[in-house]
C-alpha cells in the first residue's frame, strides 16, 4: 500500500509523524521505530495464526427477526444495537432501515427513497443519538427522525461525506478521497469536524492515500468504540483514533511480504491496472476496514487468501484472526460470515432465514448423530418459521 502521512495537532502542539516509507508492512522495523515514538502498536498479519471458531467463541445463540411487514432488509450492510433495539439498514437493495427488539420482534421502519425533504437520494451512513435516528444522504444533507421513526427535520451540508459520527456537539464527516479545500491553508481534508450551529468547520486529518481504487462504498469506517472515535479506511494500513483534538495513528497492520506494491496506488494509475493486478495476485494482502467493538474488543477486516476478521483485545492486546470461510465447530451452525456489530461481548452476524434453514439441512445430512450444542441449533431450525425474514446470530467470545 502507499505510504501513510499524517500530520497530526495534538493539544494545539504540532507533532510530525515521521513518514512511512514502504508499503503496508514492506518495512516493519522502520514502522517500529515509528510507533516507539507515537505509542503506535504496529500488529504483523504473518505473525497471527488463524483460529479456529471455537478458540475465541465459547456458545453461539439464535434469535428470529420476525413480523416485519414487507421483508425489506434485502441486504444488511450496517447494524447497530442501542437502548435495547437492533437497528438494521439495507443501503442497496430494500434501502430499508427495520427496527427490531433485542427479542426479535419488529418495532418499525425507515423507507424514505425520493426527492423530498423527508426522503434520502442514497443513505450513505446513519446513527442512533438518545434514540433519535440520524441519516447521511449522498447529497450532503443530515435527515433527522424520531425515536419511532417520524420525520423531524433536514439539513444541508456545506459538502458530501460518506461516513459520519457524534462526538457531543460536534459531528465528525468523512469526506471521501478526492481533492477538496476543507483543510487548513486550502489542503485537502479527509476527516471532518462540522458543528451545525455554528457551522464550523475544522479538519482532523488530511488525506493520506490519494487513491483509493475500490469501486464500492465504504461501510463503518467512522465509529464510536467504547467512547473513543476510530477511523480506517480501505488499502491504507492504519486505524485511526481519536485523541484530543486531532486523531492519531492507533495501530499499523504489517502486511510484508504479501502487501500490495505502492506502484498500484500512485494517483495516475488506470484502475484497469489495479484490477488486473488483483486477478493475478490473489494472495496479496490489504486492509478491508470493517470496524466494530466496545471497550474491550476492536474487530476488523484485512483481505489475504480469502477474507479475514482480525479480532483485537484492547486491554491484554490480543489478537485472533479466523476466516470467513472457517468452519463451526462449536455448534455445527452457520461460520461467522460477518461482523455486523459487537453487543457486550457478542459478535452479531444478521443473516438470511432461508440461508440458516438450508444450512440445518446440510448438517442433518451430513450426520445422523449430534451432540447437544448440534442439536441445540438443529431444533432452533425445526421451530423457525420460514416466513421471518432474518435472524441475529450471537457468536460469544470467550
Amino acid at each position: 500500500m502507499r505510504t501513510t502521512k499524517a500530520a497530526l495537532l495534538i493539544s494545539g502542539l504540532i507533532i510530525t509523524v515521521l513518514f512511512l516509507t514502504s508499503s503496508c508492512g514492506a518495512n516493519s522495523e522502520k514502522q517500529t521505530s515509528i510507533s516507539t515514538s507515537v505509542d503506535v502498536e504496529v500488529i504483523s498479519i504473518a505473525d497471527i495464526t488463524p483460529s479456529k471458531l471455537s478458540d475465541v467463541v465459547d456458545h453461539i445463540s439464535y434469535t428470529a427477526l420476525k413480523d416485519h411487514p414487507d421483508h425489506r432488509a434485502y441486504r444488511i450492510d450496517k447494524v447497530l444495537i442501542e437502548d435495547g433495539l437492533l437497528y438494521i439498514f439495507d443501503y442497496y437493495s430494500g434501502r430499508s432501515l427495520s427496527v427490531y427488539d433485542l427479542k426479535g420482534y419488529f418495532k418499525f421502519a425507515i423507507t424514505k427513497p425520493g426527492q423530498g425533504p423527508d426522503q434520502y437520494l442514497e443513505v450513505q451512513d446513519f446513527l442512533v443519538d438518545k434514540g433519535k435516528i440520524e441519516m447521511l444522504d449522498a447529497r450532503g444533507k443530515l435527515i433527522f427522525f424520531t425515536e419511532n421513526g417520524v420525520f423531524e427535520k433536514s439539513e444541508k451540508l456545506p459538502f458530501v461525506a460518506q461516513a459520519f459520527a457524534k462526538n457531543e456537539d460536534n459531528y465528525l464527516f468523512q469526506t471521501g478521497k478526492i481533492p477538496n479545500e476543507l483543510g487548513e491553508n486550502g489542503k485537502s481534508c479527509e476527516v471532518l469536524q462540522y458543528n451545525l450551529e455554528t457551522k464550523k468547520a475544522d479538519c482532523k486529518l488530511e488525506i493520506h492515500n490519494g487513491k483509493n481504487p475500490h469501486s464500492f462504498k465504504e461501510r463503518n469506517i467512522l465509529k464510536n468504540i467504547g467512547g473513543i472515535t476510530y477511523y480506517g479506511t480501505y488499502f491504507n494500513d492504519t486505524i485511526y483514533r481519536k485523541q484530543e483534538v486531532n486523531f492519531v495513528p492507533e495501530f499499523i497492520l504489517d502486511f510484508s511480504p504479501n502487501a500490495l506494491p505502492p506502484e498500484m496506488f500512485e494517483p495516475n494509475s488506470p484502475y484497469g491496472d489495479y484490477i488486473g493486478y488483483m486477478n493475478k495476485n490473489k494472495d496479496k494482502a490489504y486492509h478491508n476496514p470493517d470496524l466494530h467493538g466496545n471497550s474491550d474488543f476492536i474487530i476488523t477486516h484485512y483481505k489475504e487468501n480469502g477474507n479475514n476478521h482480525l479480532i483485537y483485545n484492547v486491554k491484554n492486546g490480543d489478537k485472533a484472526a479466523l476466516k470467513w470461510t472457517i468452519k463451526n465447530d462449536v455448534d455445527g451452525g452457520i461460520p461467522l460470515y460477518w461482523a455486523h456489530t459487537i453487543n457486550d461481548r457478542d459478535i452479531i452476524m444478521i443473516f438470511d432465514s432461508q440461508s440458516f434453514l438450508e444450512r440445518a439441512i446440510k448438517l442433518k445430512n451430513e450426520k445422523s448423530q449430534f451432540n447437544e450444542k448440534e442439536q441445540a441449533f438443529l431444533d432452533f431450525a425445526s421451530e423457525f418459521n420460514p416466513d421471518d425474514p432474518l435472524v441475529m446470530i450471537s457468536y460469544h467470545l470467550k
